[in-house]
């Protein structure tokens, strides 16, 4: 009995560690960008939002993981929540026709401290934002990724992609005093920086001009971050955005590159959403499409959004693979080959020999079961706990895949769980030591809501 206490705390820290493996984050706010980079007007709120100094705010209430196990189904919904969960209290962004808008989010340590999850994209992954006049009550991701274009020709047409981002847009920060952080912070001082107070990161999407005012428009942010396999993909062109998202085999939509579903160890992404009232534009306060000429240099980087993103509205390019009509039913999921594994604690990964894919879709009569190894470096401490330690989690499951069918709105369930059999999943888990903890680390992860 004497090792009980032992006991609990080693199980605890299992189960934190585990906990800690998967990054986080969805929009925080929004605001209207004038034509000369400032942000104006009152600040706006995606669905569902409670403000983190609300003692009924947690993370997993705000943060919406698709898929919720290891394989996209295709029945997965952008909007975690109804239009119903919007909050009067923190009310929708007003915004006109033609006008910019800076939606936010917290990099979490994705960007400061890349070293903590190896194999992500080098951009950190790519941000898509979707809109439309029409949005559904359960708004299925299949019918949406990479189906939507630019012009709103594609897929069910219903709506268009805005813009595509880089998570890291370039200057955003946690204030964890890590070098990255403290390299921006330096680069951006002349503009107020400061190492006590991280700096959001914007992607900024241009309101539609054919949106009618007093209507309502939904934006749909949707950031895909897997882990890669970098035997099966060149990782430096991840630095552009260039990499597959699992649903696109699935689908059997046209993939450029050369690229299949082993170049995806782990499938991993997150949703938000957030309604915008449309109000008639004021004269001075709509710049054209791309137009910076106005744009103030020097001015508060807390309340001034990103020029680069003004002046472009897609900074990933997805135009090879994107806007087809729906498809083929979705193939048989196939399995994302094991990712390398670290040599060392925060050291150079080194690729590992994974076992061979299967190049043609598994014949549905005989559902294939495989074996995946993955291993995932954790990021940092959930909110009001500190992080004791970088991790490593090496995952083996045995997974019995199904074959899907096409998604759409009328869609039924891909997966049918009646054909569904057991699977096995044994977890090991290793720790090593960190670097020396910054302040951050000592005290919530995230503190009071910007004020700007």
């Amino acid at each position: 009995m004497k090792n009980l206490p032992f006991a609990k705390g080693l199980f605890g820290l299992l189960a934190f560690i585990v906990g800690i493996v998967r990054g986080h984050s969805w929009i925080e706010s929004a605001f209207v960008i004038a034509p000369n980079g400032s942000y104006i007007g009152a600040e706006g709120f995606p669905r569902g939002y409670i403000p983190r100094t609300d003692p009924a705010f947690n993370d997993k209430q705000a943060q919406h993981l698709i898929p919720d196990g290891a394989f996209y189904s295709g029945n997965e919904v952008l909007n975690k929540f109804p239009p119903s969960a919007n909050n009067p209290q923190f009310p929708l962004l007003q915004a006109a026709p033609g006008q910019r808008v800076a939606i936010n989010h917290l990099e979490n340590g994705h960007v400061t401290l890349p070293q903590n999850q190896a194999n992500k994209p080098l951009n950190r992954g790519t941000v898509f934002l979707y809109g439309t006049a029409q949005p559904m009550e359960q708004e299925k991701l299949f019918d949406v990724h990479l189906r939507w274009n630019q012009d709103g020709s594609g897929g069910d047409r219903r709506g268009r992609l805005l813009a595509t981002r880089n998570y890291d847009d370039g200057q955003c920060y946690q204030d964890n005093k890590q070098p990255i952080a403290q390299e921006r912070v330096s680069r951006l001082a002349a503009d107020g920086a400061s190492l006590d107070r991280e700096l959001r990161c914007q992607s900024i999407i241009t309101i539609p001009t054919d949106v009618k005012p007093g209507s309502v428009y939904t934006v749909y942010w949707y950031w895909d971050w897997p882990t890669l396999n970098p035997a099966k993909i060149d990782m430096q062109n991840t630095q552009a955005g260039r990499f597959p998202w699992a649903g696109s085999f699935m689908r059997g939509d046209k993939v450029p590159d050369g690229w299949t579903m082993g170049a995806i160890a782990i499938n991993e992404s997150y949703s938000s959403v957030m309604d915008i009232k449309i109000v008639e534009p004021l004269p001075g306060l709509v710049a054209k499409q791309g137009d910076v000429s106005q744009w103030i240099t020097a001015q508060n980087v807390y309340s001034a959004g990103v020029q680069g993103q003004g002046a472009n509205g897609f900074d990933v390019k997805v135009d090879d693979y994107i806007g087809g009509a729906a498809g083929p039913a979705p193939a048989p999921a196939t399995a994302p080959a094991s990712a390398p594994v670290p040599s060392q604690p925060g050291g150079a990964v080194s690729p590992s020999p994974s076992p061979p894919l299967p190049s043609s879709p598994v014949p549905s009569s005989a559902p294939a079961v495989s074996t995946v190894s993955a291993a995932v470096r954790s990021v940092s401490a959930p909110d009001k706990q500190p992080c004791p330690a970088a991790a490593t989690t090496l995952v083996t499951t045995t997974t019995v895949y199904v074959k899907g069918q096409d998604a759409n709105p009328s869609s039924t369930p891909v997966v049918d769980a009646a054909a569904l059999e057991p699977s096995t999943v044994m977890v090991t888990v290793t720790t090593h030591v960190p670097a020396a903890p910054s302040k951050r680390a000592s005290r919530p992860q995230y503190g009071a809501r910007d004020v700007v």
